[in-house]
């Protein structure tokens, strides 16, 4: 929850597609509970200097129940360490667990000027399908390819 707590009103609607103020004992459990193969999470965080711990950035995907090759994909980075690199190394973390289950493509849900998800997943897939859906909001399917620098272990 500190890490949803500490993202400003502009990220949480870059994430989420609307200001969400809070998350529910739900969503929590469903978000805290990865399996590996229908659900995969990485998350980042640093050592601050008085050894409490900081988050940095969360990658996840969920697979799609009709289409096995296919997951959702979401990724959600701290004000302070957005453009930095984070999202990145996760991103190639996850892409390397997705593929090892058998998940070759994302789809993702986001804003159309989110010029910074939109570089992310060009990084770790290739382009597929874009749509318009309103409201400011595009759909996308990215197949998943290695990206420059290999994946991440």
């Amino acid at each position: 929850m500190a890490g949803f707590n500490s993202l400003s009103p502009e990220s949480r609607v870059r994430r989420y597609l609307f200001n969400k103020n809070w998350i529910s004992e739900n969503e929590l459990g469903k978000l805290t509970s990865p399996d590996g193969i229908e659900h995969i999470a990485f998350g980042l965080a640093v050592c601050r200097e008085d050894g409490t711990e900081q988050p940095v950035a969360v990658a996840r995907c969920f697979r799609d129940q009709h289409e096995e090759d296919l997951a959702e994909i979401a990724i959600v980075t701290a004000d302070e360490w957005q453009s930095v690199g984070a999202g990145t190394e996760l991103m190639r973390a996850l892409s390397n667990a997705a593929l090892q289950v058998g998940i070759k493509r994302w789809f993702a849900a986001m804003l159309s000027d989110n010029t910074a998800m939109h570089r992310l997943l060009e990084r770790v897939g290739r382009s597929r399908e874009k749509r318009d859906v309103g409201n400011g909001v595009v759909e996308a399917i990215y197949e998943i390819v290695e990206p420059d620098g290999g994946f991440v272990d």
